[in-house]
């Protein structure tokens, strides 16, 4: 079947029309007899468009039609979404032959055949990996670099992935949800991607003086009614006060899941079981819709690309330096890595060298490891690392070069990984069985910017893992492995805050909790943050210095004007300001600027019974049970400052608009004074060569 298939899809990727094709398929004998055994079934066909029988009639000559077809009904409601699927997916596969050369190369991977990019490969060597895990002359470099070069960047968000792993469920209705819906400390995935985003705008805007609005290109698809879930929230959030056309949005198709007879799995009839085909499809849909022309046509001629399940990618310096790093090289194609956990579901940076020499920096996903012969072992007997440093999905890309790459290449990396799984069809039947589909991986477009040389127009950077990656793609099941779960990413999140708080802000701190110990009692200190307080890790320790936070004490910051100095709390904190980067303005559109809530706590001393731990797991959902905390809240342009002040017990300040409430402390009373708001400055930034960005009060009259 495949050598017929392999003949067939040859005619159909070069044919110069859908007429051409649709000839080219009513010739094939498997078309021919299906249709002469099923004379119904042609004249229904007749009424469809030619784009749609020629779809329909690739999935006869691939022999599907006749499993599909069975007790269906060519009116029903069912044939018409199969033929507008079909079509869908013909177009997408255009380049290798439509609806036939996947199912070619489907069969061709179940056959153990070698694929196009196997057959190439030498051997492998290892990368020049550039360390940017300490603050160097050279990562200031990069830093500064990656901030001044933000007006020259967009971004790109491959999030239309399955997440079945996740089993993710909406309480309401019951129906399953993508990973963007995840709500992750309180605020779904999603909005914490714009967040890390706004962040480094709002550094630039404190550097330069000037607002910028860098452009998101978002890939989505149908599954979990993903596109639909993606665009509500950012309606909801009123496109989190950017505009609206700074956001393209584009969905990528379902593919069909086989099983290991290359089967296509059925729900019913006319119904297939369809899943995304990989983030590998970023780049073509980008390219078919248009988005690539949209940034360009913008002055955007660089992108990082992340994914939204991994939330700690924009800790500190990391990013910046990054994307920096690529412009400073002038790269076409970078990775950042970092070190990997032996079998973690990760794939590896590795430079291959190909029969004719060339080489190229790329990637190789872990479930083809077998396949290229790498055996996944610990760098030092008995440690968790591997030998090999993971690739983590966060991309630096020159727009015009991965443009270009894409009409050379439309589907890299392609592969086909077949997983035990299980499927329920509309009658009610459980099938379990391996399954795959057609995948394509978006690091791997890096296979076309071959040299002959060592690389140099691209690069992978090597950072800490902790400030790198912590990824939540499965849900934990008591008992089970807690690698890639919500509660390992979570805690992962709170110890990099915890080094923060311990080593940059110099902060005295209880005894770190293990992974299983956080899980037993709760976390050994929380603290949460708004990222635009820095989102530099020494920026942030300009701004808190100083303290001692007891077992179990928790503090949220969602807040960038704050001051701290030698706070000493036991219990719970929450500051929150309304306006943490600046105001909306008429249209809706968040105007960065000193417009701001602003805090200063100095000398403070907080005792209270802070988190219930107990009733508030899972810890990293944020909904915490508070028995009792100090609360201030700011509204609008207000200010909150104490001075050597000691509060005890559950309190809640609500600062209104216009007012800064001064709070001292006299023979063991608290006083409290209201004055009006004075609008200037809170912090001033500048850039030093030598010590990165520099946070310096502006004149306080308050205090």
């Amino acid at each position: 079947m495949r050598a017929q298939l392999k003949f067939l899809s040859e005619p159909l990727r070069s044919a110069a029309s859908e007429e051409e094709r649709l000839l080219i398929l009513n010739a094939f004998p498997t078309v021919m007899e299906f249709l002469r055994r099923s004379p119904s079934f042609h004249m229904g066909l007749a009424k469809a468009t030619l784009s749609e029988q020629v779809a329909c009639k690739q999935v006869i000559a691939i022999g599907q039609m006749e499993r599909l077809s069975s007790g269906g009904d060519l009116s029903s409601a069912a044939f018409k979404k199969f033929l507008e699927t079909m079509t869908v997916l013909d177009s997408f596969y255009k380049e290798i032959g439509g609806i036939v050369g996947y199912q070619e190369k489907i069969l061709s991977f179940l056959e153990g055949n070698l694929d196009e990019r196997q057959s190439e490969i030498v051997q492998f060597h290892t990368p020049d990996f550039i360390d940017i895990a300490q603050e160097s002359p050279d990562v200031l470099q990069w830093i500064e670099e990656g901030i001044r070069s933000l007006p020259r960047m967009a971004e790109m968000y491959p999030l239309g992935g399955a997440a079945d792993r996740l089993h993710l469920v909406d309480e309401s209705t019951g129906l399953e949800l993508p990973a963007a819906k995840l709500a992750y400390g309180g605020r779904p995935l999603f909005e914490g991607l714009i967040r890390d985003l706004q962040a480094r705008e709002f550094l630039y805007f404190k550097l330069y003086g000037r607002q910028i609005e860098i452009p998101i290109a978002i890939m989505t698809s149908e599954e979990k009614d993903n596109h639909r879930h993606i665009l509500r929230i950012c309606e909801s959030h009123q496109w989190f006060g950017r505009s609206k056309e700074s956001f393209q949005i584009f969905s990528q198709p379902l593919v069909p899941s086989v099983d290991t007879q290359g089967n296509w799995c059925l729900l019913g009839a006319f119904t297939l079981l369809l899943k995304p085909g990989g983030h590998g499809a970023l780049w073509k849909r980008a390219l078919d819709s248009g988005a690539f022309q949209w940034l360009v046509s913008q002055g955007k001629e660089l992108a990082l690309v992340r994914q939204i399940n991994n939330p700690v990618a924009g800790l500190d310096y990391g990013l910046l330096t990054f994307f920096g790093l690529g412009v400073n090289r002038r790269a076409v194609f970078g990775f950042a890595s970092c070190p990997r956990i032996v079998q973690a579901a990760e794939g590896v940076n590795v430079v291959v060298e190909k029969k004719n020499g060339d080489l190229a920096l790329t990637n190789i996903e872990y479930c083809d490891f077998e396949k290229y012969g790498i055996v996944d072992l610990p760098l030092k007997e008995g440690e968790p690392y591997s030998r090999f440093s993971s690739n983590t999905n966060i991309l630096f890309a020159d727009l015009r070069a991965v443009e270009r790459a894409v009409k050379i290449c439309p589907f890299p990396g392609l592969l086909a990984n077949f997983k035990e799984a299980s499927y329920t069809s509309f009658c009610g039947k459980v099938h379990r069985t391996k399954m795959a589909r057609l995948e394509s991986t978006m690091q791997n477009i890096a296979d076309v910017f071959v040299e002959k040389q060592k690389p140099q127009s691209t690069f992978v950077t090597y950072n800490h893992r902790h400030k790198t990656i912590a990824t939540a793609k499965k849900a934990f099941v008591p008992g089970g492995a807690l690698r890639e779960t919500p509660e390992e990413c979570f805690y992962m999140q709170l110890q990099a805050a915890r080094e923060l708080l311990e080593v940059r802000c110099g902060f005295s701190l209880p005894e770190k909790y293990s992974l299983e110990k956080y899980l037993e009692a709760g976390p050994d200190v929380a603290f949460l943050y708004h990222p635009a307080l820095g989102p530099l890790y020494a920026l942030i320790a300009q701004k808190i210095s100083c303290g001692n936070l007891a077992l179990g004490s928790e503090v949220e910051v969602e807040i960038v004007d704050l001051e701290i100095k030698n706070l000493n709390l036991s219990g719970s904190l929450a500051i929150r300001s309304e306006q943490p980067l600046g105001a909306l303005d008429a249209a809706r559109r968040l105007v960065y600027s000193d417009q701001t809530g602003r805090c200063v706590l100095r000398g403070v001393t907080v005792r209270n019974r802070g988190v219930d731990w107990g009733k508030s797991a899972p810890f990293w959902k944020g909904a915490w049970v508070r028995k009792e905390s100090l609360q201030i809240d700011l509204k609008g342009c207000s200010e909150f400052i104490a001075q050597d002040v000691c509060f005890e017990g559950n309190q809640h300040f609500e600062v209104p608009d216009g007012i800064s409430l001064v709070v001292s402390e006299k023979k063991g009373r608290l006083i409290f004074e209201e004055k009006p708001f004075v609008s200037k400055p809170f912090w001033l930034y500048r850039w030093e060569e030598t010590r990165g960005v520099i946070a310096q009060r502006g004149e306080d009259k308050n205090t």
